[in-house]
């Protein structure tokens, strides 16, 4: 793997772990609070995750040059 692919699946694999901070974050605060718009951050989290691992996946491969 070449280095842009190598920093490249870095980033979308920070992406991947943004989006699970962001779900765990979302799920806990929409279960205290009961406020809907903490569970829109939890579901923008977990679609994060899903759009990191394609990433990820797709560099990793060598389709992402």
């Amino acid at each position: 793997m070449s280095d842009t692919n190598t920093i490249a699946v870095r980033r979308a694999l920070l992406l991947v772990f943004a989006g699970i901070a962001l779900a765990v974050v979302g799920a806990s605060l929409a279960t205290a609070t009961g406020r809907p718009v903490w569970r829109a951050v939890a579901v923008v989290g977990a679609l994060a995750q899903i759009f990191g691992w394609v990433l990820a996946v797709r560099y990793r491969r060598g389709g992402g040059s």
